[in-house]
């Protein structure tokens, strides 16, 4: 599913544009509201800027392979866990939304014995402390 410019501005300010003294649950809110918005948005491959400057050189920097075990902060529907687990890398991925891990554990689920998904809050320390925990 394709969407225009100005969808993709209206999610944009929703999410981004709402100022810096949003308190976290406010936040949650609106990415779950908008959860699938961005997984379709997104979809399989990423948009634009991702598959043209962000993977390039995200994987140029990592040189995945598959002895490698990979952090995926802020992984919204898994998509570039997905990429990273079809070079062999076994990757825990993490997002702050609930409703976006189980759009990426199904979007993803070819990938679930590489892909460990997880709801975690990036800012918050004892929330990332927490994966370790689980494992």
């Amino acid at each position: 599913m394709e969407y225009s410019k100005e969808d993709l501005m209206e999610a944009k300010k929703q999410i981004w544009g709402v100022g810096e003294n949003m308190g976290t649950e406010e936040s949650k809110k609106i990415w779950e509201e908008n959860a699938q918005f961005w997984d379709n948005a997104m979809g399989d491959e990423s948009n634009e800027f991702h598959r043209e400057v962000v993977r390039p050189k995200v994987t140029e920097l990592l040189s995945p392979n598959p002895a490698d075990y990979i952090l995926d902060i802020a992984c919204g529907n898994g998509n570039y866990s997905s990429y990273l687990a079809q070079r062999g890398a076994s990757v825990v991925a993490f997002d702050y939304s609930k409703k976006m891990i189980e759009l990426a554990k199904r979007r993803q689920s070819q990938y679930a014995k590489q892909i460990e998904f997880c709801v975690a809050d990036a800012t918050d320390r004892k929330s990332i402390l927490e994966l370790k925990r689980n494992r």
